[in-house]
C-alpha cells in the first residue's frame, strides 16, 4: 500500500521563508556596497583627474611665461622689479595669508600675443583669472570677477622659489637675493577619502 505524500508543515515553510528573505537582504547589501564603492571610486577618479588639469594649467602658465627681455621692455613700467622671482611673477601675500601669484605669458604659437594671469586662493576654492590678450602694453589685468575655478575644497595653495645656495624661499621674498632656478608648487585638497597633497617642481 502507498504512503501519502507529506508536504510541508506551515513551520517549515515560514523557515523556508525567512531563510530567502535574509539571503535576498544579503544579496542586495552585497550590491549596494558594490554600486557605493564603484561611486567613490569614480568619484576620486574625477577629483584626481581635476588635481591634475590644475597642476597642468599651472605649469603650462609657469612655461609659457614671457621672457625677462620683453618683461623689461615695459610690460608693466609700474612695477616693483623682484630680485628672486623673474619679472613675469609676481608674487603677493593677502591679509588673511592666502597666496596668489600672477603670470605674464604669452598667448598663441605666433609669440606676438601677451596676457595676465592670476592664480589664487579665497576661501576654500583655487580661481584663475586672465586678462585680454593683446600685442600692445600696458597688458589688461585680469578680470578677476571673471575667474574661473579651477579646484574646490582648496586647504594649500603655496608657491616656493629655489634660490641657489640656500633653498626653498617663501614668496614673497624681499631684499638682495639670488634669482631663483626653480619653483615649487604646493596643493592641499580634501575629498571623501580626506585630505590630499599635491606637489610639482618647476624649473625657472
Amino acid at each position: 500500500m502507498r504512503r501519502a505524500v507529506r508536504g510541508f508543515t506551515l513551520i517549515e515553510v515560514m523557515i523556508a521563508i525567512t531563510i530567502m528573505g535574509v539571503l535576498a537582504l544579503i544579496c542586495w547589501r552585497a550590491l549596494d556596497s558594490v554600486a557605493n564603492s564603484d561611486q567613490r571610486l569614480r568619484q576620486a577618479d574625477a577629483e584626481t583627474t581635476t588635481a591634475l588639469r590644475m597642476l597642468q594649467q599651472f605649469q603650462r602658465d609657469i612655461e609659457m611665461r614671457a621672457d625677462d627681455a620683453l618683461m623689461n621692455g615695459a610690460v608693466r613700467p609700474g612695477d616693483q622689479p623682484q630680485r628672486l622671482l623673474p619679472p613675469s611673477l609676481v608674487s603677493e601675500r593677502h591679509p588673511d595669508g592666502s597666496f596668489a601669484l600672477e603670470i605674464t605669458r604669452s598667448v598663441g604659437s605666433d609669440g606676438l600675443h601677451w596676457q595676465r594671469v592670476r592664480w589664487w586662493r579665497q576661501g576654500s576654492t583655487l580661481w584663475r583669472a586672465s586678462g585680454a590678450a593683446t600685442d600692445r602694453y600696458p597688458l589688461p589685468a585680469p578680470d578677476l570677477s571673471k575667474g574661473i575655478a579651477v579646484a574646490r575644497e582648496v586647504q594649500r595653495f603655496e608657491v616656493r622659489a629655489w634660490q641657489p645656495g640656500t633653498g626653498w624661499a617663501v614668496l614673497p621674498s624681499e631684499g638682495e637675493v639670488m634669482p631663483a632656478t626653480g619653483l615649487e608648487l604646493r596643493l592641499g585638497l580634501r575629498d571623501g577619502r580626506g585630505p590630499l597633497s599635491y606637489r610639482r617642481v618647476l624649473e625657472l
